[in-house]
């Protein structure tokens, strides 16, 4: 997995994420804008802070295509 910095909006993580499941980028930012922000805070059991630092943390190490 790559980030896409072609396609990006913050870090490139989520459409580098989308370009590899083969979905469109604002499927996968949609899904994850709803489950940091409508679902109360907790998505499959992750709080948002927790989803927050995991997107930092890939942004760090996932390389830029």
């Amino acid at each position: 997995m790559y980030r896409d910095i072609n396609n990006k909006m913050m870090g490139g993580v989520l459409s580098g994420m989308a370009r590899s499941l083969g979905v469109t980028a604002g499927l996968v930012r949609v899904i994850f804008l709803v489950g940091f922000f409508a679902i109360g805070g907790i998505t499959f059991g992750i709080s948002s802070a927790a989803m927050a630092a995991i997107y930092i943390l890939c942004w760090m190490f996932i390389p830029g295509n």
